[in-house]
C-alpha cells in the first residue's frame, strides 16, 4: 500500500465551540456555518495589515453595541475585530472579542436583549463596512486610495 503524503495537504482546523446558550430564543445560530468560520483568519493572521484593509467576516449587534470580526480562534471562540459599545462610533476600537461571552449574554432587565449575528452580512473590507464616524487606522502609503484622508 502506498504511503500518503500529508505534509502538503491543507490542515482542517477543528471547531470546538461551547454550546450555544440562547440559540432557540435567538432563532438562529450565533456562529456562522463551519465553512464560513474556516474562511476567517486565525488570531494574529492579519497582523501588519492596516485596519482599513482588513476583511470583516462577520457582524454581531445588540441595542447597545456592534462587533465586526476579522480574526477567529477555532478552539476558544475568541476573536479580534472592531467593536463599539453605545451609540458613539468615534469610541469604537480594534481589540479582542470573547464571542462565547457575547453569545451567552442576556439582559436581566426588560425585553430579552441578545447579541445577534447579522445574517445578511457579506464579508467585505473594513473601510466599506465599519461605521463612517469611527477613528480610522490608516496605512502609511501616501498613494493609498483606501486610506487617503477625506478632502
Amino acid at each position: 500500500m502506498a504511503e500518503q503524503n500529508t505534509e502538503n495537504a491543507p490542515r482542517r482546523l477543528e471547531v470546538t465551540l461551547t454550546p450555544e446558550v440562547w440559540r432557540r430564543e435567538r432563532g438562529h445560530a450565533f456562529y456562522p456555518a463551519a465553512k464560513a468560520l474556516h474562511a476567517i483568519p486565525s488570531l494574529y493572521g492579519t497582523d501588519g495589515t492596516p485596519g482599513e484593509h482588513k476583511t470583516v467576516h462577520a457582524h454581531y449587534f445588540a441595542a447597545w453595541g456592534d462587533w465586526y470580526i476579522v480574526e477567529f480562534d477555532h478552539a476558544s471562540g475568541k476573536a479580534f475585530g472592531w467593536a463599539r459599545l453605545g451609540a458613539d462610533d468615534s469610541q469604537g476600537e480594534w481589540g479582542y472579542i470573547d464571542l462565547p461571552a457575547l453569545e451567552s449574554f442576556r439582559s436581566a432587565r426588560g425585553l430579552p436583549n441578545f447579541v445577534e449575528r447579522d445574517l445578511s452580512f457579506t464579508p467585505a473590507p473594513a473601510h466599506e463596512v465599519l461605521p463612517a464616524g469611527r477613528r480610522r487606522m490608516r496605512c502609511r502609503d501616501e498613494a493609498c486610495t483606501t486610506c487617503r484622508p477625506a478632502d
